[in-house]
């Protein structure tokens, strides 16, 4: 436990995520077959186990040929070649191709030992089709080829023993088909972290009902939770849980002794019905509840029963800012992933932001594009409002204000967090 964290005092970005990063650790593996591992993210290096091809294979259609035939060739002094057969993928071609004769070879097919080059199918004329011998009877060849043209060479993709794919690397698309050529059918990943999301509050009612007189649907609960699996957890939403302490006591209690993190929105402040702060105190350790940011001030952090309980603000709009700045990152550690920080983009303000009276660090949320001459610009939405969602639906990113109250002026150079690109990915 890291005691310069365990305080109810206002606390820097960067020291809060500090903390929640020091207090998680990587999951659990699991072994997944090749076709759910997409995405995941790999517990063990991948090493080929053969040569990737294991022999030298045509690139194109064409005919296999010695190239110490071709002397000189052009459209007036044209090769003529015996074709001797028809290779195809899959198949080898048992014998000898001799000088003066020539291999018809489908692409992907094996190079015979004795020919040397490929020329491809277009450049070639092929005499003698029939029904007897559909690949033809002769080739002519009017213009001179390369040496070795078209030729993949065995090991082109990976010797035995090469590492194609890292542990902490996340697995994509191409990378499942390096899973296949290298005979995994089953892979070993982190197991997704199991979190658990809950809201607070009488107001709330769930999204199948209409809400009464003073209520409001719970869309805290499953945007944050479309936000976990999007950060790779496995979620369960918890019940919404009334303003009652003893209420949040038991859901708490239940959860952190249940799951790998504990996610609640709501309650978070210091109001007369906000308990999350008290209650992770009561059951554990806490290590925050306020942070130098805006929107999310009010967030709770600490630990019930070894597991991290993260309480988030109930405005919308705070809460999804707090989990991608707070959250994100350590769910993405839990999975062994290396790279926990979106990439951020400097744009040119398009228009004034005035702090007023409050110096804490902005996440505006806001829309970064390129102007007519292809430069970086970012455009805050107009309406900041904490409690709207709609702001961070059509921005792509949030734009960072330092601490302090110096006014940002149209032309200001700022960082652009990207909520559109992936952690790791190099602008």
């Amino acid at each position: 436990m890291t005691e310069r964290y365990t305080t109810t005092e206002m606390i820097d970005v960067e020291d809060a995520r500090e903390a929640i990063l020091s207090q998680v650790t990587v999951v659990p593996a699991e072994k997944v077959t090749i076709t759910a591992c997409v995405g995941r993210v790999l517990a063990e290096n991948i090493v080929s186990d053969i040569d990737i091809a294991s022999f030298d294979s045509t690139a194109m259609d064409g005919f296999a040929v010695h190239f110490s035939d071709f002397q000189d060739v052009t459209e007036d002094n044209p090769l003529k070649l015996e074709i001797v057969g028809i290779l195809g993928a899959g198949s080898v071609y048992q014998g000898a191709i001799a000088s003066g004769q020539a291999l018809r070879i489908m692409t992907g097919a094996p190079v015979p030992n004795s020919t040397d080059t490929i020329v491809k199918i277009e450049d070639v004329i092929v005499e003698g089709e029939s029904a007897e011998h559909p690949s033809g009877t002769y080739a002519v060849f009017t213009k001179m080829p390369k040496f070795n043209d078209h030729i993949r060479p065995r090991g082109e993709e990976a010797m035995k023993g090469d590492v194609l794919l890292h542990r902490g690397e996340r697995i994509s698309t191409a990378g499942t088909g390096l899973l296949a050529a290298t005979g995994n059918a089953d892979i070993a990943v982190y197991r997704r972290p199991r979190v658990a999301i809950t809201s607070t509050g009488d107001e709330l009612v769930d999204v199948d009902q209409i809400p009464g007189p003073g209520q409001i649907r719970n869309s805290n609960s499953y945007s944050l939770a479309a936000a976990a699996i999007d950060a790779g957890a496995e979620v369960t939403v918890l019940p919404a849980i009334s303003d009652d302490r003893d209420a949040l006591v038991e859901v708490l209690g239940y959860a952190a002794n249940s799951f790998d993190f504990v996610i609640t929105s709501g309650g978070a402040a210091e109001g007369d019905f906000d308990y999350v702060t008290s209650v992770v105190r009561e059951l554990g350790t806490l290590f925050f509840n306020t942070v130098n940011m805006r929107p999310g001030k009010a967030q709770t952090f600490g630990i019930i029963a070894g597991t991290p309980v993260f309480g988030l603000p109930g405005n919308p709009a705070a809460a999804m800012v707090g989990f991608e700045i707070l959250i994100r990152p350590a769910l993405l550690k839990m999975q062994g992933l290396p790279n926990l920080r979106r990439p951020v983009m400097r744009a040119t303000l398009t228009s004034e932001v005035r702090k007023k009276a409050d110096a804490r660090r902005f996440y505006l949320r806001a829309r970064v594009d390129r102007d007519n001459e292809q430069r970086l610009i970012v455009t805050p939405e107009k309406n900041q409002s904490s409690a709207l969602f709609n702001a961070l639906n059509r921005g792509n990113c949030l734009l960072v204000i330092p601490e302090g109250l110096e006014p940002c002026p149209p032309g200001t150079e700022v960082d652009c967090i990207r909520l559109d690109i992936q952690e790791g990915v190099v602008l």
